[in-house]
């Protein structure tokens, strides 16, 4: 205790300073630390870097100088300095990089990637070494005392070295470099590389993550890149057109299975309206003539999405139309044997709906048609018309209407054993709304004699069919009162 209080005042105050605000300094950044990380702020990472770096840097600076009393050109008084100012700036770097960079900045307001996430992580690196490299060589001339031209100079020969050695990382840096200044794609591009189509998720010295759509991450290196060839699929725009090849009998008319396909491409949601979607017949092959669907999409993210959708419909609105998709399969079948099961008898489907029994032909007239929607699809806009009585067999739909502002709005629901049509035998128009499947939707159709007679002989079904269409008439006229 005595030794303490015998050394001289210069020495005992930052003696003092260094045994209590030094562990009171670490004590309050600890807090504070804490505090933020509770927040879930991004600036925890800088404080713990001061606190664990540039205060015991500082501590050390004093320490030499000002406890030991060291003189500014002695050894350890330089390392000191040297130390602490490398920690500082490397706590400056990381303050700049979680400002701009930081999670709070990666999104635009309307969800999109902001100008931040897309500057490529190369490029920060860059900048950060450029920075480092700098910072480092005024560090050594001010504290040691030497010109930076003999730095200069160890570092050109010590580069020769390491460039000797490390050739081919080089390389794949050297290339990163190139790709960062000619910029042929950007963190967020879909592109298709290797045999890989996925989205830019990272651009690094080495080497470009690609993710793909099954979640996998495909490492390029950047020397790969740049000498070989590969598609952006986000350049020039964003919009992506498909091609979907696609065969059809020859008792089909080619005019006919266009005007159909382009229906369906149409009102499949997710394809542009502009460019409009097209079908092209492009040949006549063994089996089929050939035909290619094309429709755009806004983005690589939604073709997978609305490709499925098409592929979907198209088995539906193909059953639905009559058209035949031939396929090249020899079989053997015994005699009497039908290639494929036929389709139930319609007294068989009405089995659960025996009130339209009576509506069926005699034998050997004229079936009812049954035709399928899939969930989705659109089978009555609002204004349109559906010809014919229409008996929903399996599958459940929504009734649509516009309302004062001109949106389509759900006013009500269909499930079996409900119908819908404009020629119902009732005398009572039915009402001019839209329908879509929710699930996919059988439908049987009806012949409007056939259900004249029925009615007539029902009145009971008839006064029910009757209020079912004015209940749906209102509904559609208190949408558009809707505001």
């Amino acid at each position: 205790m005595n030794f303490l209080f015998d050394q001289p005042l210069p020495i005992l105050k930052p003696a003092l300073w260094l045994a209590v605000g030094f562990p009171l300094l670490l004590l309050i950044l600890n807090e504070w630390i804490t505090v933020v990380e509770r927040r879930g702020s991004i600036y925890a990472r800088v404080l713990r870097t001061f606190r664990n770096f540039v205060v015991p840097g500082l501590a050390l600076v004093i320490f030499t100088r000002m406890v030991l009393q060291l003189p500014a050109e002695h050894v350890a008084s330089r390392l000191a300095q040297t130390v602490f100012w490398t920690f500082l700036l490397t706590g400056l770097l990381r303050i700049v990089n979680d400002v701009i960079f930081g999670k709070a900045g990666l999104l635009d307001p309307d969800g999109s990637l902001s100008w931040r996430a897309k500057v490529p992580k190369l490029f920060r690196d860059l900048v950060r070494a450029v920075v480092v490299v700098i910072g480092l060589m005024v560090i050594y001339s001010w504290v040691w005392g030497h010109e930076i031209k003999g730095a200069l100079t160890a570092l050109g020969v010590g580069s020769v070295v390491i460039g000797l050695a490390l050739q081919e990382p080089l390389g794949n840096i050297v290339s990163g470099l190139m790709l960062l200044f000619e910029r042929p794609l950007d963190v967020g591009d879909w592109v298709s590389a290797q045999g890989v189509i996925g989205k830019v998720v990272e651009i690094n010295w080495r080497s470009v993550h690609i993710e793909t759509a099954t979640r996998e991450i495909h490492v390029i290196p950047n020397v790969s890149l740049y000498k070989g060839a590969f598609s952006n699929l986000s350049r020039p725009t964003t919009v992506r057109t498909e091609v979907i090849p696609m065969g059809f009998s020859y008792d089909d008319p080619p005019n006919r299975v266009k005007e159909v396909m382009l229906d369906m491409l149409r009102g499949t949601p997710g394809v542009l309206a502009e460019p409009a979607p097209a079908v092209r017949t492009v040949d006549y092959a063994d089996f089929s003539v050939t035909y290619r669907l094309i429709f755009s999409v806004a983005r690589q993210d939604d073709l997978g999405v609305v490709r499925d959708a098409v592929m979907t419909r198209l088995w539906y609105v193909v059953r639905r139309e009559g058209l035949t998709i031939p396929f090249p399969i020899a079989m053997e079948y015994a005699p009497g044997e039908s290639p494929s099961p036929p389709a139930p008898p319609p007294a068989e489907l009405l089995r659960e709906h025996a009130r339209f029994r009576a509506a069926l032909p005699a034998e050997g007239a004229q079936a009812p048609r049954v035709i399928d929607f899939a969930a989705g699809e659109t089978v009555q806009t609002p204004e349109g018309r559906f010809e014919g009585f229409a008996l929903i067999l399996r599958g459940e739909a929504v009734l649509l209407a516009p309302d004062a502002a001109g949106s389509i709005v759900e006013v009500g629901e269909l499930g079996p054993g409900e119908c819908f049509g404009d020629q119902l035998g009732t005398g009572v128009a039915s009402a001019h709304i839209g329908i879509r499947a929710l699930t996919d939707l059988k439908v049987m159709v009806f012949e409007s004699g056939a259900i004249d007679h029925l009615l007539q002989r029902q009145p009971t079904l008839a006064a029910e069919i009757g209020d079912a269409i004015e209940s749906r008439r209102q509904a559609a006229h208190s949408a558009r009162l809707r505001k």
